[in-house]
Parts: structure tokens; C-alpha cells; sequence
């Protein structure tokens, strides 16, 4: 019987299950609204993982010019690590800053334990790898604290502002 239309077999008064739950997305029903996407608020700003390459980018311009005027990692690219935490997290999404605040303290670590890895000569002379390292941790505190201090204030502000 193919020639029957689809109706006849459907019990009367029944609609198919794609009909029935389009119909009450359209008269509003709640548990329909709940788990539609909203299409309409697309959130401005950086994702998070992008914004983090770019505090990661401007850090690293800094130690690249610690490297090249030949001092450890302390000027620059500590002066640096606080600009580019500042810019990220102004222009990150509001939904994804937790990048954002979590990443300070772990560029600033990676950063500094690549270059003693680099300047040491790998992990032949413990010593003076402990020596280096205690140094950049005491020298780089600061640092960390005010890029996490920065992104923690800017993020506070913003969770307040669009309350």
C-alpha cells in the first residue's frame, strides 16, 4: 500500500515525534527553550586559548630582549609578563578568563625553566641549576605577583561590571 499518504497509519489526533516537538518549541514550552542554543549572543573578545598565545607572545618579546642586552630574565620580560597579562585579560571572553588568570605564573615558570635548561647546558651541573633556579624564583616573585595581582583585579572588575 504505498500509494496510502502518511496520515492514514498514524493514529488520530497523533503527530510524529518531530512534529510534535517542533510544535512545542513554537508555543513556547520550557523544556524545549532549555535546550536550544541561543543563537543570538555571540560573546566578544578573544577565546581563551588565544588570548593566552598572546601573553605568551608578548612575554616572550620581553625575554627575547632580555637575551639579546645579555642579563637574566628580570627587566623586560618581567616588565613585559605584566603588560601582557594586562592586555589578555581586557581583551579575552568574559566566559573564558580563567585562562587567562591561571597562565601568569605558569608562562613566567616554563619561560624561565626553558632558558635555564638552555644556558645550563641541560641537567649535568645540579648545582647550578638549583643556584639559577632559586635565583629566578626570588628575582621573578614580583613579577608574578603582579601579573597575577593585575589579572585577578581587571577580572574582578569586569564579573562586577556585568552584573
Amino acid at each position: 500500500m504505498p500509494d496510502q499518504p502518511e496520515a492514514s497509519s498514524r493514529v488520530a489526533g497523533q503527530r510524529p515525534y518531530h512534529e510534535a516537538s517542533h510544535a512545542s518549541s513554537l508555543t513556547g514550552g520550557s523544556a524545549a527553550k532549555s535546550r536550544l542554543p541561543q543563537r543570538g549572543r555571540r560573546e566578544s573578545g578573544l577565546p581563551g586559548w588565544l588570548a593566552v598565545l598572546l601573553l605568551i607572545g608578548i612575554a616572550g618579546v620581553g625575554g627575547l630582549i632580555d637575551s639579546v642586552s645579555g642579563t637574566a630574565i628580570r627587566g623586560a620580560f618581567n616588565y613585559s609578563l605584566v603588560l601582557a597579562s594586562l592586555v589578555a585579560i581586557v581583551l579575552v571572553r568574559r566566559s573564558k578568563m580563567f585562562n587567562v588568570v591561571i597562565a601568569p605564573p605558569l608562562v613566567y615558570f616554563v619561560a624561565s625553566a626553558g632558558l635555564l635548561y638552555v644556558r645550563t647546558g641541560g641537567l649535568q651541573n645540579r648545582g647550578k641549576l638549583i643556584d639559577a633556579a632559586t635565583n629566578w624564583v626570588v628575582y621573578g616573585f614580583p613579577a608574578i605577583a603582579g601579573a597575577t595581582a593585575v589579572v585577578l583585579v581587571v577580572a574582578g572588575i569586569r564579573l562586577m561590571v556585568r552584573r
